[in-house]
């Protein structure tokens, strides 16, 4: 292995780590909230504040960071958000009130935000080779998409042995080392183009929109304070009009923060709009499971979040296969496969709901089926939003990351809440309901990847160039 290769495998091996912790905080709280409560006293109303805080500054400002890493390099803001999500999980752990709590989840959030896009364009970037670049788009997506799953195990042990503070001390170790790993193989000169020269400029005015409309539909969606209905439609109105006037700020800026191209795109807006949606019936998917081993089969913490171990091996099995899968069957398959795999898990665990009382037939099997076609999809999706030139690369990684965050928020804001509205009885939720919805979500992503499959070439063995080309002008 020559000393390249070995760069480029440590270069794959941290970002992926930091991807892994960042992908985890998002869901590694729900198992906590509990013992959070009692510990620190939040109203019922406000426990929702211990994940939106997080999601919606993580969520809304993915784009503008990518942008900032195609501007002013992928080092530095990678360090710098890694050292902010170190202090702010540091903060977490040593809060004494639910408010500190907040603020200190709100600040990870930014330090995501800086890391998560810059880091799958840095790991695009580093490989010119197709084959080479579907491989490690493969091992990024079974960290990206075991993470959702992991977050779940990680939270239930964590919590259990060592008390909540916990969940968030242990991203302390991974992010020294990431650092000093980051600092060692990527050049301080890294830009977004092989000769580093960085062009354009940084629209302040569409960039300040996106973010408050994208953080604005977060918190639309989790609705934390529990507004009345006259309060919610007062703020998707102001959010019609931020997202009028971004339109218009956009298409008026030389070098708008989101190029029309890459929404004209079909390979790049297809993956966007698929993933929003499979990780919307994801999320809402889990949130259910646990709901029924929590509640229906009488599990605790620790035995919940074990339920989601095998799931999370999985995914990790099978994601790296699907970036090389991609070569020969082509991405748009893929993602046909790993939506009707998705659409049967998740119509398998509607039908054993209420009537498999237990584990291994009433939820694993389902999971199961619904964790391979996440890993067939992930690795294509990835492939498909990221085939872009070089110096947009910072921005179409904004937009596959903020679609996947976006995209869970609304599943479990609008599944979760189906699935809850629904419930008879004492059930916290209605898991055919619940599963159901996910199945025809899934079946709607599916469909649009349908579409992808008259593309020639995508996810072929071509150069960055030609592959970029191909896709651009399907």
């Amino acid at each position: 292995m020559d000393s390249e290769t070995r760069r480029r495998a440590t270069l794959l091996a941290v970002l992926c780590a930091a991807q892994f912790v960042l992908i985890i905080d998002v869901v590694i709280v729900n198992v906590a909230v509990p013992a959070i409560q009692a510990d620190l006293g939040i109203a019922p109303r406000s426990l929702q504040l211990t994940g939106v805080a997080y999601t919606v500054t993580f969520g809304s400002l993915l784009i503008l960071a990518g942008r900032l890493g195609d501007l002013y390099g992928r080092r530095p803001l990678l360090v710098a958000g890694l050292v902010l999500f170190m202090a702010a999980s540091l903060g977490c752990a040593l809060a004494a009130t639910g408010w500190q709590l907040f603020a200190a989840r709100a600040a990870q959030g930014v330090g995501a935000a800086l890391v998560s896009p810059n880091a799958l364009a840095l790991l695009v970037g580093s490989y010119r080779d197709d084959r080479e670049r579907n491989r490690a788009l493969g091992v990024w997506a079974a960290v990206a998409s075991a993470g959702a799953v992991a977050g779940q195990l990680l939270g239930g042990v964590l919590t259990e042995t060592v008390g909540w503070r916990g969940i968030f001390l242990v991203n302390l170790p991974i992010g020294v080392v990431a650092i000093a790993l980051l600092l060692r193989v990527v050049p301080a000169a890294s830009g977004p183009t092989p000769d580093g020269v960085r062009s354009g400029r940084l629209d302040v005015a569409g960039a300040a929109l996106l973010t408050v409309l994208l953080g604005g539909v977060s918190l639309l969606l989790a609705d934390p304070v529990e507004l009345p209905a006259v309060g919610l439609m007062a703020i998707a109105v102001g959010l019609a009009v931020v997202a009028v006037r971004l339109v218009h700020t956009e298409r008026r800026h030389p070098d708008p923060v989101v190029p029309g191209f890459l929404l004209r795109t079909r390979p790049v807006l297809v993956a966007n709009a698929s993933l929003l949606l499979s990780a919307g019936a994801l999320g809402a998917t889990l949130y259910v499971a646990t709901l029924v081993m929590q509640t229906s089969m009488g599990y605790g913490p620790l035995q919940t979040g074990l339920g989601f171990a095998p799931i999370t091996v999985i995914v990790l099995l099978v994601s790296p296969r699907a970036g090389a899968l991609i070569e020969r069957f082509g991405a748009p398959r893929l993602l046909v496969a790993g939506a009707a795999l998705g659409v049967a898990g998740t119509a398998l665990l509607a039908a054993t709901a209420g009537v498999a009382d237990d584990y291994w037939t009433g939820v694993f099997p389902g999971l199961a089926l619904l964790a391979i076609g996440s890993g067939l999809s992930y690795a294509p999706t990835f492939a498909l939003a990221t085939t872009v030139p070089a110096e947009q690369q910072g921005r179409a990684s904004g937009m596959v990351n903020t679609a996947q965050e976006i995209g869970a928020a609304a599943g479990l804001a609008t599944l979760g809440a189906l699935a809850a509205a629904t419930a008879t009885g004492a059930a916290l939720v209605d898991p055919v309901v619940g599963y159901g919805a996910a199945a025809a979500v899934l079946a709607v992503a599916g469909l649009l990847a349908l579409t992808l499959l008259s593309c020639q070439g995508v996810g072929g063995s071509r150069n960055t160039t030609g592959m970029t080309r191909s896709v651009l002008d399907s």
